[in-house]
């Protein structure tokens, strides 16, 4: 690896935005003074995103194409297995991102942090009621379980280091949660992480997130890094959650005289704990035999 920044680009049916961020980041990075290149990942497209990107054609710009649509996580991993440099970035191919102020995130870089991240100041008010109720939950949750300030976990504007992604980078999400399991695990890790306040627009095209199923994904990739990298950590939390759901309404329900549904509950509480540990370990002991495997 040398110097550098290598600012990826997932794209996935953005026909109407990606030819002009292409263009406003190629304006960016060209006024940093740094060596440079731009990879655009062209995530199975099914419109003419493709051909956009392939009339910008230059020195600075790397094409990818995925035959089929395998996740926007996906396809930032891609790019960060062919990148040059030892920075990566990202931001999204929707506009949505002020792209010019990429200066002041390589700013705090050069300060000696391992991830720098667009914050967006003003994107609960442009969610939608429910929206900006299960955002707040989900940052309150992380920051609970990381001990860390968490402003914006799911930004898609930020610049890191690459030791930084591959330290993580089996357990890193594959869908749009990858920005959200890069931060909790950084900050879980106490990496050096930083937050720049920016606006935040209203996209370009139709959003292609799908927010249960996205969830659920990273909330199980979490678990598994939690485990991998502090199991005393995720044991503790597990048997708090257990004592709280499991043990006392189980006391409590014995004592109302329905010893019988006492005993059921307490009996679903264990054999659910143990089942979700095994899981998990039964997982996190799969992804560290391929490890050994693509390392040997």
């Amino acid at each position: 690896m040398s110097a550098g920044l290598s600012y990826i680009v997932p794209a996935y049916n953005e026909e109407h935005g990606i030819a002009a961020t292409i263009g406003r980041l190629r304006k960016a990075l060209g006024a940093l003074g740094m060596a440079y290149e731009i990879i655009v990942v062209n995530d199975g497209s099914r419109d003419d995103t493709k051909a956009r990107i392939e009339e910008l054609a230059g020195d600075d710009l790397k094409l990818i194409s995925h035959p089929t649509n395998i996740g926007y996580g996906s396809s930032i991993k891609t790019g960060i297995k062919v990148a040059r440099y030892d920075w990566i970035g990202i931001v999204d191919a929707d506009g949505t991102y002020d792209i010019e102020e990429l200066p002041h995130l390589i700013e705090r870089m050069n300060q000696g942090f391992d991830m720098v991240v667009a914050s967006r100041r003003n994107v609960l008010a442009l969610d939608k009621p429910m929206k900006r109720f299960f955002r707040r939950l989900l940052i309150a949750s992380l920051n609970l379980m990381v001990g860390a300030r968490i402003e914006d976990p799911n930004s898609g504007f930020r610049v890191f280091t690459r030791k930084l992604a591959l330290t993580f980078f089996p357990f890193l999400c594959n869908t749009f949660s990858f920005t959200t399991s890069l931060t909790v695990f950084a900050l879980g890790e106490r990496f050096f992480v930083n937050y720049v306040p920016l606006n935040y627009s209203v996209r370009t095209g139709k959003s292609k997130v799908r927010h249960f199923r996205d969830s659920l994904r990273m909330m199980q990739l979490v678990l598994q890094g939690i485990t991998f990298f502090n199991p005393i950590k995720f044991y503790l939390v597990m048997t708090l959650g257990f004592l709280a759901v499991f043990l006392v309404p189980s006391v409590l329900i014995g004592f109302s005289g329905l010893v019988w549904l006492s005993y059921m509950w307490f009996g679903s509480g264990v054999l659910s704990c143990l089942l979700v540990g095994m899981g998990i370990l039964a997982d996190v002991t799969r992804i560290s035999a391929l490890e050994r495997i693509h390392d040997s």
